[in-house]
């Protein structure tokens, strides 16, 4: 991986993040006032999920086969990483926001609706009762779909430890006593008879090297599967189910969160967790090449 062009890939991304949140918020006093257009408004969500699409497809770019960097990218703090999901937020998230966006308890009220159990919910953002069965069953669907990717990667790390590594542990063991006890005889060091150990095409370290090099692809897969189940789901809410003004509350509200995430961790952890983002090196990086790092090479 371009450890360079996958920070400034971030760093533009959140530029965008930052520039995108004044637009919606603008965007959203406007519509209040009612001084924007449904259009408008359409048109400015259309932007941001371009936005969203464009990092996705960027860093898809960058990382290639490695999805190990953006399950814990470096150029996060601790508390950013603690969060992620196979490199982003979870899908369902977008949809815990939006009950929170719309109101105190919403989400509580709606299995009950849903279900019959209760009377309609009533938000802030003037949610419908067709809009709420189709959140609904937005959510259920995320979450589904969540758990069948979380599965997959809990099979993913068992598999790493279980079949590709341990065996090649125990070889490497055995080798390395096997030339030790050799070695004394002749007079070979430990370096010589690590050496011996992983000599030629066929050493030990090259199975090591195989296996990992499919971890790293096979994480990257269930990152672009993520990644595209965040999309999916982001687009039904915000061009599907939700009118243009709250789509564009929404979208607001979720750049906010991130935002407001990334601040918070950053003064409470220092400088030290953001080295590779404020850096002199990254900063000329930043400068040169942050307008194009995110593009398709």
């Amino acid at each position: 991986m371009d450890m360079e062009r996958s920070v400034a890939c971030y760093r533009q991304w959140i530029a965008d993040q930052e520039a995108g949140l004044a637009e919606l918020e603008a965007a959203s006093a406007k519509a209040a006032a009612g001084r924007a257009t449904d259009a408008e408004l359409r048109a400015l969500v259309a932007r941001c999920m371009q936005g969203y699409q464009d990092y996705v497809t960027g860093r898809r770019a960058v990382a290639r086969d490695d999805g190990t960097a953006f399950v814990a990218p470096p150029w996060c703090t601790a508390f950013e990483r603690s969060m992620l999901w196979l490199g982003g937020c979870r899908p369902s998230l977008a949809i815990r926001l939006l009950y929170n966006v719309s109101g105190e308890g919403l989400e509580e009220q709606v299995e009950e609706f849903v279900d019959g159990r209760g009377p309609l919910p009533r938000g802030s953002m003037g949610i419908t009762p067709r809009q709420i069965v189709l959140i609904n069953d937005l959510h259920r669907r995320a979450l589904h779909q969540e758990d069948a990717l979380s599965n997959r990667l809990a099979t993913l790390h068992e598999d790493i430890a279980d079949r590709p590594l341990l065996p090649i542990v125990r070889q490497r063991a055995a080798a390395t006593a096997q030339l030790r006890a050799v070695g004394e005889g002749g007079g070979c060091d430990d370096r010589e008879v690590g050496r011996l150990v992983v000599a030629g095409p066929g050493g030990v370290d090259a199975e090591v090297d195989a296996a990992l090099s499919s971890y790293r692809a096979v994480l990257a897969q269930l990152v672009a599967e993520a990644d595209d189940l965040r999309m999916a789901t982001a687009r039904a809410l915000a061009t599907e189910i939700l009118t243009p003004r709250q789509a564009v509350e929404m979208l607001a509200a979720g750049k906010q969160l991130h935002l407001s995430v990334r601040e918070w961790s950053r003064r409470t952890e220092g400088a030290g967790a953001q080295q590779q983002l404020n850096g002199p090196r990254a900063a000329v990086t930043a400068n040169s090449t942050s307008s194009s790092a995110c593009r398709n090479q």
